[in-house]
């Protein structure tokens, strides 16, 4: 995972995952990242906006 803020004072998180689709990667990244902001109180006051995910094949394919 990786964080960087932006000019907006928004937040970008990169989160690199396995799953068995885009849809499933898409759903486990939303999960993590709502259940993070939610606990953590430095976080206080932000949302998860939205959350995107690209499919990048490689080798790991097939591993669950």
């Amino acid at each position: 995972m990786s964080v960087h803020r932006t000019v907006s004072a928004e937040v970008t998180v990169g989160v690199f995952t396995l799953a068995p689709s885009l849809l499933e990667a898409e759903r486990r990244t939303g999960a993590l990242v709502r259940r993070a902001v939610e606990g953590e109180p430095e976080l206080a006051g932000f949302a998860v906006l939205s959350v995107g995910a690209a499919l990048v094949p490689g080798p790991w394919w097939g591993f669950e």
